[in-house]
């Protein structure tokens, strides 16, 4: 079905497109051939009305014959000046016999008939270039909708890789821990288990969402690494440091998890008397800091590890903010310090990016 018809302003504007070019020949009837107003408008309105419904036909040839180089160009003339012709033929014909049943009369010589052909072919052929340009701008649409709609699967595709990226080592170490105190501690192993399943659950809630507050974050982050502590006791020392005008700055979900994870797995759990992992965000102008710090043995063996987790924090920040949010991970004596930057807001971000 032609899509004109799904829309009824369109389709009402479109005959009444057609409706005007009616009068303009009843006028044409009335003025210059000197005939009786209501007879022209019967005989020139229905008409133009008639070829207007056929030339939405043009619709379906264009379908059919797509220009997509000059091959297809020259069939694609062929066939239109074919459907031009035998449709202002069928108009002409038509015409001839509505004037004879409104009693109009006009004299059909041989320049009016070739005067009329030619105008409906004109209108057909015309009727075919817009409908390219719709038929255009709708392929354009269902581009921009098709990649919309990859977007929106690889954005699931990495919330599921997120919410499976919950290090294994972690739920190992954390239910060993709960193991370990049911026995000589029931009650904070029962904590722990409750801590646990909060934090998982609180995960698979943030994953889902666009973007999360960055306080929703930090508290995340906390409850991780209270989970954490019981694990390594006094070893592992928290310090948590957050403005709150920066906390209300949305970020990506799940963005801290990979760099706090990294800051035990590769720090913290190196050091034989532990260490501290410090995060702060602070706002300056239009810009969100936050930074990741945590101790570590620069003459320790280094880990193996692929290096996932902090590409992929600087990947999620490059695709939510765009040129405009910075990532810089580096190693100062026995300090290891991620530094994020990022726009406060969405405006922000683009105005950033428009200056990048």
């Amino acid at each position: 079905m032609h899509p004109l018809f799904t829309r009824i302003v369109g389709l009402a504007g479109y005959f009444a497109l057609w409706l005007g070019l009616g009068l303009a020949g009843a006028a044409g009837l009335a003025l210059r051939a000197q005939l009786p107003w209501l007879p022209s408008i019967a005989g020139a309105v229905p008409l133009a009305l008639a070829y207007g419904m056929v030339c939405l036909a043009a619709w379906y040839v264009c379908r059919s014959l797509p220009i997509e180089g000059a091959r297809s160009m020259g069939r694609a003339l062929l066939g239109h000046a074919g459907a031009a012709s035998f449709t202002s033929a069928v108009w002409v014909g038509l015409g001839q016999w509505w004037f004879i049943v409104v009693d109009l009369p006009v004299r059909w010589s041989r320049d009016a008939t070739l005067l009329l052909f030619a105008a409906g072919a004109l209108l057909f052929l015309l009727s075919s270039a817009i409908h390219y340009v719709f038929l255009a701008l709708e392929a354009q649409e269902a581009a921009r909708r098709q990649a919309l709609e990859s977007a929106v699967l690889a954005r699931e595709a990495e919330l599921r890789a997120l919410r499976a990226q919950v290090n294994p080592h972690f739920l190992f170490n954390s239910l060993h821990s709960i193991g370990s105190l049911a026995g000589a501690r029931p009650a904070a192993a029962r904590d722990m288990a409750i801590a646990l399943g909060e934090f998982l659950r609180r995960s698979l809630r943030l994953g889902g969402l666009a973007s999360v507050p960055l306080q929703e974050e930090i508290d995340l982050m906390a409850q991780y690494l209270s989970i954490e502590q019981v694990r390594f006791g006094d070893r592992l020392q928290v310090r948590i440091d957050v403005e709150p005008a920066a906390g209300a700055t949305p970020v990506p979900p799940l963005l801290l998890q990979p760099l706090v994870e990294n800051a035990i797995k590769h720090g913290v759990a190196g050091l034989l008397e532990g260490g501290l992992v410090s995060i702060e965000a602070r706002r300056e102008g239009r810009q969100c800091h936050v930074t990741v710090v945590n101790a570590f043995d620069p003459e320790a063996q280094a880990r193996t590890g692929t290096g996932t987790g902090m590409r992929n924090v600087r990947d999620r920040l490059t695709t939510h903010f765009g040129r405009a949010a910075t990532f810089e991970a580096r190693a100062s004596g026995e300090r290891f310090t991620v530094a994020m930057v990022y726009p406060c807001d969405e405006a922000a971000a683009a105005e950033e990016e428009r200056r990048a």
